[in-house]
């Protein structure tokens, strides 16, 4: 019997431990609500807090006892050896520290010693970050690795919901990567990691009935960190492997690439704006899409979206040749940049200026010009990182898809004795060059149309033309292929769009979204005059606007031949004599019109019938008025004074 359980696949038992570990949770937190009701282990409401109710704590008890139960069972029957007791010997001293952090609260040294002793523990287990890597290398990433991935998790739970679910799903996809490369333990761990936190997601997902506290997050963020190491030592090692050592380290940065990005992103906006990193406050990942206008749960679904499938894309490792995953990465980095970078705009401090929580209300440091200047070159120094991950990855991507049989038996540009490094860090400068001098970087991309898209597209073409020269000035005619060319202009135009249109089409997602599935209870339901051009002006500036307290609905335009269009993701309801019935069929707020001084009746209509219904009615207009030099500031309804006569 012994002889069958050893010959078990991997993945039976990370099945197994998840199922063990998921239901031991589901059975232990009711009774951590009760006890936690009982001696008032509760969670207060508070300024820097998101829940506005006292929620039971101390669910990573729960999370723990279930994780442990699962490993001392199903342990010796699995041959796990003594690297996971380790492991767990270091998620116990995190469990210890936590737990006595909820309840009577420990500094932040004593918690980093308590997580530098359990990445010491994970070495001496005998996994490292970076197969192969030296120890004087691997020894400090490690350190850094476990240190950074728990704290992230435990800054990641800070709504309903949000930490056990991207826990658990890369838990799910590390325990699948370790079991591809055989690893028994790694995938023992990760079961019993996944089924906890899936498990524990039932009671914490909105409205949470309990917060799992540092004594779950701690131990969860140094489970995940641990597990990725023994994934990319098991893969990496394993008979006859595919993959190399850098595609193993890869593959598990994708797996959390939710927590790297919120920490990444809360470190730079509290630099940037003075605050001391180590607070607490409401500008993570999550609380900036709620702020561009999700729900709650849409916006942990969206986190949790995004961690699937950049869990997915780490996995492609496994089936996939290096060359497509290197780019796969490059292009994933790129939108999780522009990501970052679109919710990194919002003012998501205004609140905590005017409420006064000590942190200063503009930016310390140097001068206003001097951040001017900084914020100008920290722009253009991030888009030439973004661009040369583009290049690269449409380079490394049009290489793979089009195949050394069509680029000749000379190497990657058709032509012999051509080095692969070389004439890709040739091909990488050329373009970069020429993206930079036709002035790609010096424009508000947020704010692009078909002109800006047009500029795109040429200076790619621009910049093929000056790699196939560069390539025949450098190595000789016929050293640039075709093909290759062309599949890379392609991949690269498609990849410079999405970077450049995507911090606007998340904008106008995050619109649609406000308009059609989740307005906010204080928003205003809006009805646009016009679906001309002075229409979709007033249409990009409410959809543009930083507090988005109105939310369009539709337009109505006196252009018969518009009716039943869609414009901008709206549709146009009909003409002016609709506006009473629509008003009160959408439960519209507000109607504002939009058609300039060229219909003078249509606006006096649309008034009347905005009275009828009892809804307010305004005119959109754009105005340049004159300033002078020491004007005194005048209220908004003060008429501007005009020339001297």
């Amino acid at each position: 019997m012994l002889s069958n359980i050893s010959h078990t696949p991997v993945i039976a038992w990370a099945a197994a431990a998840a199922c063990l570990s998921g239901a031991a949770t589901l059975l232990l937190t009711p009774a951590m609500i009760k006890a936690a009701h009982a001696f008032d282990w509760l969670d207060y409401p508070q300024a820097d807090r998101w829940h506005a109710t006292p929620t039971a704590l101390m669910g990573g008890v729960a999370m723990y006892g279930a994780g442990t139960l699962a490993l001392l069972l199903l342990g010796p029957l699995a041959g796990a050896g003594m690297d996971v007791g380790l492991i767990g010997g270091g998620a116990t001293l995190l469990f210890a520290v936590g737990m006595v952090d909820d309840l009577w609260g420990v500094g932040p040294t004593t918690k980093l010693a308590a997580q530098v002793g359990a990445a010491g523990l994970l070495m001496a287990a005998g996994h490292a970050f970076g197969p192969g890597w030296p120890l004087w290398a691997s020894g400090p990433v490690t350190l850094v690795w476990v240190i950074g991935i728990t704290n992230a998790v435990n800054l990641l739970d800070n709504m309903d919901g949000l930490a056990a679910g991207i826990g658990g799903i890369a838990a799910v996809a590390l325990t699948a990567f370790a079991a591809a490369g055989g690893a028994r333990p790694a995938a023992l761990l990760g079961g019993a990691i996944g089924g906890a936190a899936l498990g524990f997601l039932w009671f914490n997902a909105k409205p949470a009935r309990i917060f799992m506290g540092d004594c779950g997050s701690l131990v969860l963020g140094y489970g995940v960190a641990a597990l990725a190491v023994m994934g990319q030592g098991a893969v990496a090692a394993a008979p006859g492997a595919a993959v190399g050592p850098g595609v193993a380290v890869l593959a598990t940065l994708c797996a959390l690439a939710v927590p790297i990005l919120d920490t990444t992103l809360v470190t730079v906006a509290r630099t940037q704006a003075g605050r001391p990193v180590t607070n607490g406050g409401q500008d993570h990942t999550s609380h900036r899409l709620v702020t561009l206008g999700l729900s709650e749960s849409a916006a942990v679904g969206a986190l949790h979206g995004t961690g699937a499938v950049a869990g997915g894309v780490g996995l492609t490792a496994l089936v996939v040749e290096p060359t497509l995953f290197y780019a796969a990465c490059a292009f994933g980095t790129v939108a999780l940049g522009v990501i970052g970078g679109a919710l990194g705009r919002l003012d998501v401090y205004r609140g905590a200026r005017v409420g006064g929580d000590g942190a200063p209300s503009v930016p310390t440091g140097p001068s206003a010009d001097a951040r001017a200047g900084q914020g100008r070159w920290q722009h253009v120094a991030a888009y030439l990182v973004g661009d040369g991950l583009l290049v690269g990855g449409a380079f490394a991507a049009a290489h793979a898809l089009v195949g050394p049989e069509a680029l000749g038996s000379g190497g990657w540009a058709g032509a012999p004795g051509v080095p692969v490094v070389e004439g890709a860090l040739l091909v990488g400068a050329i373009q970069l060059v020429v993206l930079y001098a036709m002035g790609l970087y010096r424009r508000l991309w947020r704010h692009a149309g078909t002109p800006g898209i047009a500029r795109i597209v040429g200076t790619i073409l621009l910049a093929q033309a000056a790699t196939a020269g560069g390539l025949a000035l450098v190595y000789g005619p016929g050293a640039a292929s075709a093909p290759l060319l062309t599949v890379d202009g392609l991949i690269l135009t498609l990849g410079m769009l999405g970077s450049r249109l995507g911090c606007r089409g998340l904008q106008r997602g995050a619109s649609l979204y406000r308009s059609r599935v989740a307005p906010a209870e204080s928003a205003s339901n809006v009805l646009l005059y016009g679906a001309g051009a002075r229409g979709m002006l007033a249409l990009r500036a409410l959809r543009d606007a930083e507090e988005p307290g109105r939310v369009p609905v539709g337009f109505v335009d006196p252009d018969p031949s518009k009716d039943d269009q869609v414009v901008q993701g709206l549709p146009v309801f009909g003409g002016t004599s609709v506006c009473v019935d629509l008003c009160r069929e959408h439960d519209i707020d507000e109607v504002i019109v939009a058609v300039g001084e060229t219909a003078p009746h249509s606006e006096q209509e649309v008034a009347r019938q905005c009275a009828e219904a009892g809804v307010a009615c305004r005119s959109f207009d754009v105005q340049m008025n004159p300033l002078r030099a020491g004007q005194e500031d005048m209220g908004p309804d003060e008429p501007v004074p005009g020339p001297p006569a």
